[in-house]
């Protein structure tokens, strides 16, 4: 006897926690040190789960890519 396969309910995807803390950043002043020893500081507007973020600064809003930010540091 054949049985039907049914597809069970996919699950929802699971959010990075590394993302989930940096996504408390949004919104807020930070300093994104880069690893070419240039830093941004600037209102963090997004972050993805490649650490890709949007910032705005006082040039305007940039987009730095992930591979290249050393390190994420918020401002008071």
């Amino acid at each position: 006897m054949r049985g039907k396969i049914i597809a069970a309910k996919s699950e929802e995807k699971k959010e990075n926690p590394l993302h989930r803390q940096l996504k408390q950043f949004q919104n807020k002043d930070v300093q994104i040190e880069q690893k070419n020893s240039e830093s941004k500081d600037g209102k963090l507007l997004a972050i993805d789960n490649y650490l890709n973020v949007a910032i705005e600064t006082s040039e305007g809003i940039e987009f730095i890519k992930g591979t290249k930010i050393l390190y994420i540091q918020r401002l008071n």
